[in-house]
């Protein structure tokens, strides 16, 4: 597995228990759905960043 993998599973997981334990025990009173918006918002960024690359031929350096 390569590092930058590595990392990035250890973000989705911290994001992940982040998006239960936040909103359920520190935002119960208001602001809990806009946390899930900016959560959301960026794991999608960080999903196209991650991604944007696939697909692409490497070029050979020589």
């Amino acid at each position: 597995m390569v590092e930058k993998e590595r990392y990035l599973i250890v973000l989705a997981l911290g994001l992940a228990l982040c998006n239960l334990i936040v909103p359920y025990c520190f935002l119960r009173e208001s602001g809990s759905f806009l946390f899930w918006i900016l959560t959301t918002l960026f794991m999608i960024v960080a999903g196209t960043a991650y991604t944007k690359n696939w697909g692409r031929k490497k070029e050979k350096i020589s």
